[in-house]
């Protein structure tokens, strides 16, 4: 449950700088800016599924081993 957290806030944040760096974009063309945000937006999920695997492995997992 915590990896889900993780990830929806990775999500959010990882999209809201999409949208930051598609709206740089968007006065050269609004093509480009869609295809920029597109790709970012599919790329975010890969991170932010990886970031929240990290992160709760490292700080929420114990090692059964100790």
């Amino acid at each position: 449950m915590i990896a889900i957290l993780f990830f929806a806030a990775f999500v959010v944040i990882g999209d809201a700088f999409a949208v930051l760096i598609a709206s740089f974009f968007e006065p050269i063309s609004e093509t480009a800016s869609l295809l920029v945000f597109l790709g970012l937006f599919v790329g975010v999920f890969c991170v932010a599924w990886i970031l929240a695997v990290h992160v709760t492995e490292r700080f929420f997992v114990t090692d059964p081993r100790s």
